[in-house]
């Protein structure tokens, strides 16, 4: 297994810097907002692996929790992040909830980790959020990674758009789904007034998808995809 992650390492990482080079140039031909590379040149990437604890999140159709996988992830990709020089934060690294101790109901609980989980952003300086989740619906049918962008920040479509455009590339080819704005249901994203993006990495209700999902090296190329996605949004600040 390490020597076959090791493969992807080296020929992923090749294709993805080309490919990212050359999306990056015709994106900021087309762009016409402040772009993340004019945002800050010091960015701190708050890694939001979503549920957690007591909230395990959907469950997929042979038995998957969406927190485990949701966990996986942002930790790979924390490591990539690290590795390239990005200042990284987690907001859980184990299957914890980071509610307050005066939170005493699930419902309470859940409301409260939200919030802590706003907060952090908005109180760290230069953030940047990228919240990993599965998605889950009552066809199976459904799949496809779809990123879903704050209201609030014209840098979080942008980095919404980047992040659809490189996962969809090299991983998903048949991916035709687009991105979207987080409605007020989507809650961190709707009341972050700074770049924020929700990536909803699949479906745990398809089998197929919901098998790759919970696979090592899938989980390599999705966090992989995330890292270039965001060193591409990130490559002209000075």
């Amino acid at each position: 297994m390490k020597r076959k992650t090791s493969v992807f390492w080296i020929l992923f990482s090749c294709s993805a810097l080309c490919f990212v080079s050359l999306t990056g140039i015709f994106f900021r031909i087309q762009q016409t907002t402040p772009t993340l590379a004019e945002y800050s040149a010091e960015p701190v990437v708050i890694i939001d692996a979503g549920h957690g604890g007591m909230d395990g999140g959907a469950i997929g159709i042979d038995g998957q929790i969406e927190k485990e996988i949701n966990l996986s992830i942002a930790l790979k990709l924390d490591t990539m992040l690290q590795a390239y020089g990005f200042q990284t934060i987690l907001t859980r690294n184990s299957d914890v909830s980071i509610h307050s101790a005066d939170a005493k109901t699930v419902r309470q609980q859940k409301t409260s980790d939200l919030k802590n989980r706003l907060k952090l952003l908005e109180d760290t300086e230069s953030g940047i959020l990228i919240s990993i989740h599965q998605n889950q619906y009552s066809k199976s049918s459904a799949h496809g990674t779809q990123v879903f962008y704050g209201r609030n920040c014209a840098q979080s479509k942008e980095l919404a758009e980047m992040l659809q455009k490189t996962i969809t590339g090299y991983l998903q080819p048949d991916n035709t789904r687009e991105i979207k704005q987080a409605t007020k249901d989507i809650y961190i994203l709707y009341q972050a007034t700074k770049p924020a993006v929700m990536v909803e990495c699949g479906f745990l209700s398809n089998r197929e998808e919901a098998a790759r999902l919970t696979d090592e090296e899938y989980q390599d190329q999705i966090a992989f995809s995330i890292c270039m996605a965001l060193m591409n949004c990130l490559a002209d600040r000075s």
